[in-house]
């Protein structure tokens, strides 16, 4: 799904997942993919889905970073948000505390699970920020 959010307003990111054997706690990852370079002045406007935006444009073209992981209750945020407002809540749910500029572009959350291996593990959310008018 798209989500637009307001400059410095919070902005959750959600992720839901099911799975079908019993087992040690899965592993939630959220990534953080910044837009295609030729279109970060309309994010989105191109694209149907933020599946087809993950694919437009290769990684090496844009800025890419883990967002945090989760195990259990364990979460481990990546470098560039230590110090933010940035956790998973519930299951796997995002949420960034107050958006910042370079908060645009498109989350990929994965969940992997050791004892269930069946069924998309992947999903997409696109994120654009806009400043108040």
């Amino acid at each position: 799904p798209r989500t637009v959010a307001l400059l410095f307003q919070p902005v959750l990111l959600r992720c839901h997942f099911q799975v079908s054997s019993p087992g040690p706690a899965p592993i939630v990852t959220w990534k953080y993919k910044s837009f295609c370079p030729d279109t970060w002045a309309s994010p989105g406007g191109a694209w149907d889905s933020p599946a087809e935006a993950a694919g437009a444009c290769p990684d090496s073209a844009r800025t890419v970073r883990i967002v945090a992981t989760k195990q259990g209750e364990q979460v481990t945020l990546g470098d560039f948000y230590l110090g933010r407002a940035v956790t998973i809540r519930g299951g796997a749910e995002l949420s960034l505390g107050p958006a910042a500029w370079g908060d645009s572009g498109l989350y990929l959350c994965t969940v992997t699970s050791t004892s269930d291996l069946q069924g998309n593990n992947e999903a997409v959310a696109e994120l654009v920020v806009l400043g108040e008018t």
